[in-house]
């Protein structure tokens, strides 16, 4: 009879354990997960005496209601489908919030500090000097206009960013803008023959050959072997009429052939036929196969009447290129 009882004991003390097991799983349902699946197997019978689909395996519903907290977790953090746990793309709006966290640079006793820029170092007229040369690079005249005005209100005794500035207004076809700053940089620096040269050149653009010959003839003299300085100031003396000099000046650019081919087209758009065509035919002497140069001339002697000179050079002409045809 004790036996009895107490086996009877122990049985019941084994079921409430079983029971308490279950019901601290179940409880926790504050974190929303969902109900747990029946462990319990079917017992229902086919018409054959053998278990129907319904049986589930021994131990699968054990599993399923370990697993299932811990699948409830993770719907709890990845939005509680299935499908909202693959892996998303994070859009730009998204992007934008990890943007404006504000970085922190960590560092610790090896991390050398950032050294910072004295502000002595930072030339405001330096800065927009460098730009302004890099906008008239670049084609963007008005952009050029600014920092270049900055830079010479900043430093107004700086002959290179009045002549950039006169540059930038140049290219926008400010023609007194420019004359102004040409002439500004010249004042600073006289000596400067790329600055004697810009004002000269843009004194004759304006129409005053006079003080425009005055200033490339003092870049000239500066820099003797610029061309550029010559053939500026050739144009001016053409204008001016003294043809005689303005050859002297076309030799010292381009050469004595280049001389006479210049003035001889300054001389023709003048109305001076003869004397182009003197010029013409010495640089023919010079480069007797020159079909420039015989093209010229047939066009001249057939204007001024030499009608003979015009066949003679025009058969010469086509001999000539009759033979460089055949020698391709």
């Amino acid at each position: 009879m004790a036996k009895r009882i107490a086996s009877g004991s122990i049985l019941c003390f084994l079921l409430l354990s079983a029971t308490l097991v279950v019901t601290r799983v179940t409880a926790a349902g504050h974190f929303e997960w969902p109900t747990l699946p029946d462990t319990t197997a079917s017992t229902s019978l086919n018409g054959n005496g053998e278990k129907t689909q319904g049986e589930k395996k021994e131990g699968k519903g054990f599993m399923a209601a370990l697993s299932a907290p811990f699948r409830a977790i993770g719907r709890l953090f990845d939005g509680g489908k299935k499908k909202d746990q693959q892996p998303k793309r994070v859009t730009d709006k998204t992007a934008a919030k990890f943007e404006s966290v504000p970085v922190m640079r960590v560092t610790n006793d090896s991390t050398p500090a950032p050294t910072a820029i004295p502000k002595s170092d930072w030339d405001p007229f330096q800065v927009h000097l460098s730009q302004g040369r890099q906008f008239l690079s670049a084609g963007d005249a008005n952009s050029a206009i600014g920092e270049l005005s900055l830079a010479t209100s900043i430093n107004p005794k700086s002959a290179e960013a009045h002549k950039l500035l006169g540059l930038a207004y140049e290219s926008k076809l400010l023609h007194n803008r420019a004359l102004k700053e040409f002439e500004t940089a010249a004042k600073i620096d006289g000596n400067n023959a790329d600055h004697l040269n810009n004002f000269g050149y843009m004194l004759y653009k304006t129409g005053d050959y006079e003080r425009a010959t005055k200033y490339l003839k003092r870049a000239a003299k500066i820099a003797p072997n610029n061309a550029r300085v010559w053939n500026n100031l050739a144009q001016v003396q053409c204008q001016r009429g003294k043809f005689d000099e303005a050859y002297a000046s076309f030799v010292n650019a381009v050469g004595e052939f280049g001389g006479h081919l210049n003035i001889a087209a300054q001389l023709q758009a003048q109305g001076y036929a003869k004397e182009a065509i003197t010029h013409l035919e010495k640089a023919q002497a010079l480069h007797p196969n020159s079909v420039d140069v015989l093209t010229r001339l047939v066009a001249l002697y057939d204007m001024t009447g030499r009608a003979t000179d015009a066949e003679s050079t025009r058969r010469s002409l086509v001999a000539l290129k009759t033979f460089a045809e055949a020698n391709k």
